[in-house]
């Protein structure tokens, strides 16, 4: 595996110490690494969720003029 340097500001170089310590991470890199999963981990649950919304779509209908308040009723059929 190859190594390469990157620069970052000091300020985000503390933060990045500050995240190691709560993580009980031994080095920057190994810290950094763990970020990386997380952010990924999270870029991909949100691409599925996106899926969900646009699947659920086909279902959509229009329902006129509304009143967010009553989602519940549009939604459910609740009569009041």
């Amino acid at each position: 595996m190859g190594y390469t340097t990157i620069r970052v500001s000091r300020e985000d170089r503390e933060r990045l110490r500050r995240i190691a310590k709560l993580l009980n991470k031994d080095s920057l890199t190994e810290t950094l690494r763990y970020i990386i999963s997380l952010a990924e981990r999270e870029l991909e649950r949100q691409r599925g969720d996106v899926k969900s919304v646009i699947q659920s779509l086909k279902y959509a209908k229009d329902v006129g003029r509304t009143n967010a308040e009553e989602v519940d009723r549009y939604l459910y059929g609740v009569e009041e």
